[in-house]
């Protein structure tokens, strides 16, 4: 098979991941606006909306690393599709929902299946050169970017009145139904059998090509996933407070920044992550992106005026969007295909505990200091991924440019 052809049944493959996972966030992102007003009608307290959001990242902490590992063994696209499928009864759950215990149930399920994304990067990352694995990883960060934008519109339409949230819950479930199938019928099978043997069975702390990476410094990596969802979610707890507070916005405001920080996200991942990886290396490109989140986040603690505080909460984001698929980028040369799957889970793993800490950590923060300590505090959770962009990072820098693992395409 010629270069021309592989690369482009790489791409297709690619692409036809990311179709699914928007397919699925979308469907994810529609009951993102509902939850905070379902609950309430069925008996729940501000507490309750809080553990509920808590419910489904916790799950997910749990089980990731479970689906990736199965995907290891089993191929991809089992997994993948039975997580979809999984998600699809979340929704439907919730859709009929008539006790605030089925919110949770929901949530819960929901989180469990959550592993669908962790296995479709690793499916992204099986697919790619590494060469290439950067602006595949930039793939999964439009498909969030598509799912932000798209997901809480489509969510907040369908909601047929301040009380009825069953039909949005319905399609959510449809789509995430949808999903499972196109990944059913259209995915390859799994990994090629060479690519497993290329590394052996299950070598997650020593994957071949990679014995200069010592397990310290790996788990060391693991945890920024955890620190930067830690601030990502501290920060979407804090703007929209900081906005009605300072400016008197509301959700119609509140909802369409974050839809144009989602548009930000479509924009600059894939082709321009993938050419500032290309020029700068993802090292650079990582400690760029992690000083320019942490320095808006500092001046977010004097930042007075609607322009100038808009203008450095899309600072946040935009820089917080870019972190994430560099990371996953490293990831993906650290293990080879036989425990990729794995590893994704656990870095996913690690980031739903971030998505639990960063609110309560804001929370406290803002009790006892206000917005200014808030935003500083976040700030300083950004400056343990700089500091380890600028200490540790380099020395795991020479498998990148090096492009340790090359990895063959799945088999069809």
């Amino acid at each position: 098979m010629t270069p021309f052809i592989t690369r482009l049944r790489q791409q297709s493959l690619a692409w036809l991941v990311f179709f699914v996972i928007v397919v699925d966030l979308i469907g994810f992102g529609i009951v993102i606006p509902i939850l905070p007003f379902l609950s309430p009608q069925l008996g729940g307290t501000t507490e309750d909306i809080a553990f509920i959001l808590a419910t489904y990242s916790f799950a997910a902490a749990i089980v990731a690393p479970i689906w990736g590992r199965l995907s290891d063994r089993f191929g991809r696209r089992p997994i993948l599709g039975l997580c979809l499928f999984g998600g699809a009864i979340s929704h439907f759950v919730l859709a009929i929902a008539d006790a605030l215990w089925l919110v949770y149930l929901s949530r819960a399920v929901a989180g469990m299946m959550a592993g669908g994304v962790p296995v479709a990067t690793a499916l992204i990352a099986d697919a790619s050169t590494p060469d290439r694995r950067s602006r595949a990883m930039g793939l999964i960060g439009r498909a969030f970017g598509i799912g932000l934008i798209l997901g809480p519109v489509i969510g907040g339409v369908l909601a047929r009145s301040e009380t009825d949230f069953a039909l949005p819950c319905l399609v959510a479930g449809v789509l995430s139904s949808l999903a499972g199938l196109l990944a059913w019928l259209l995915l390859p099978a799994g990994i090629s059998r060479s690519a497993l043997d290329s590394v052996g069975e299950d070598e997650f702390t020593q994957s071949a090509g990679n014995s200069t990476v010592e397990v310290p410094q790996r788990w060391l990596f693991i945890s920024q996933f955890s620190f930067h969802t830690c601030a990502v979610s501290a920060a979407v707890y804090l703007f929209p407070l900081w906005m009605a507070h300072e400016l008197s916005w509301q959700a119609r405001e509140v909802g369409l920044f974050f839809g144009l920080v989602g548009l930000i996200m479509v924009l600059t991942q894939g082709n321009l992550l993938g050419r500032m990886t290309d020029r700068f290396g993802p090292l650079l490109v990582l400690r760029g992106a992690a000083l320019c989140f942490s320095l808006s986040l500092a001046l977010s603690s004097v930042a007075s005026g609607e322009w100038l505080m808009a203008a450095l909460g899309l600072m946040i984001f935009s820089a917080a969007t870019l972190c994430l698929p560099v990371l996953n980028t490293i990831a993906s040369h650290l293990v080879g295909p036989a425990s990729r799957g794995r590893f994704f889970g656990v870095t996913a793993s690690s980031a739903a505990l971030g998505r639990i800490v960063g609110p309560l950590i804001a929370s406290v923060l803002l009790s006892y200091g206000g917005f200014s300590a808030a935003w500083l505090g976040t700030g300083a959770i950004v400056l343990i991924v700089v500091v380890w962009a600028f200490t540790l990072g380099p020395q795991i820098s020479t498998n990148l440019s090096n492009g340790s693992n090359p990895t063959p395409g799945v088999s069809s």
